[in-house]
């Protein structure tokens, strides 16, 4: 299987390399992209005087350096658009965060789902993962923004803004032909429900999730309130992606005749 791990990074000199290094250690068949929206603090020099310094990562670590900052959710994007475009035949597409709050040792786990048959695995803090260093205020804001995002576009996903996913390269596919409408992490949740309105297989496992120990958080109130606002939209778009899709579909008699009888989600282990 081989294995392509986007990181989207801002200001993250201090967890870039060691992240890395932790990522690349797990299993000789991943490769690194880092997407690096041109960090104040010189993210992008520590990767290439990491590359330059370690012979090894010449080939399994690749840096996109952004002009600007674009967000996480484009940054993603772009990094599984190189990984599409590389002419590496790439099996399975990885997120998460540079901070170590999604551990490298949990990569195992999630790719075993995904070759399981699974379109899409999220590492899930909710409801039975740990989560550990996390303010009350945060661990409330997080509670009630994912209640939300159940209640409105599909109650059996359990964590929608969790940046720790697996991807089958034809769900990279499928997300990246979706136009994105929502910047930064308010993208969590829009391709989720995307691939959800496709009804694709989303399995999830539990993960410890430990926040970071080093740098300041990328997130900002700005951001919150975004994404607040526009899990309506993401909703909304959710919603008549699946009426369109009813729509579209045969009548029940030949349904039954032209489809498998079960349904895309049996056997997946959700969130």
């Amino acid at each position: 299987m081989s294995v392509l791990v986007v990181l989207p990074a801002y200001n993250e000199r201090e967890n870039i390399v060691p992240i890395t290094e932790a990522i690349l250690a797990q299993r000789p068949d991943v490769r690194v992209c880092i997407v690096d929206d041109s960090s104040p603090d010189g993210t992008a020099a520590a990767v290439r005087e990491a590359i330059a310094a370690r012979p090894g990562w010449t080939s399994r670590v690749h840096l996109i350096a952004r002009a600007g900052k674009y967000g996480r959710g484009s940054a993603v994007r772009d990094g599984f658009a190189w990984g599409l475009e590389s002419g590496e035949p790439f099996d399975a597409f990885v997120e998460m965060d540079c901070d170590f709050s999604h551990e490298p040792g949990a990569l195992g786990e999630g790719l075993a789902l995904l070759q399981a048959g699974n379109d899409m695995v999220i590492g899930a803090r909710y409801p039975r993962g740990t989560i550990i260093g996390w303010p009350r205020s945060r661990r409330v804001f997080s509670f009630f923004a994912n209640l939300l995002a159940r209640g409105l576009i599909d109650w059996s996903i359990h964590d929608y803004t969790n940046g720790f996913r697996f991807y089958s390269a034809d769900a990279v596919r499928a997300v990246l032909a979706h136009p994105q409408k929502h910047p930064g992490f308010m993208y969590l949740s829009e391709s989720l429900a995307h691939l959800l309105s496709q009804q694709r297989r989303v399995a999830a496992f539990p993960i410890r999730f430990v926040n970071r120990a080093r740098g300041e958080s990328n997130v900002t109130r700005a951001e919150i309130l975004a994404a607040l606002r526009g899990i309506f939209a993401v909703a909304w778009n959710y919603r008549f992606a699946r009426w369109r899709s009813a729509r579209a579909s045969p009548a029940p008699e030949e349904r039954s005749r032209a489809m498998p009888s079960t349904h895309p989600g049996t056997g997946s282990r959700r969130p």
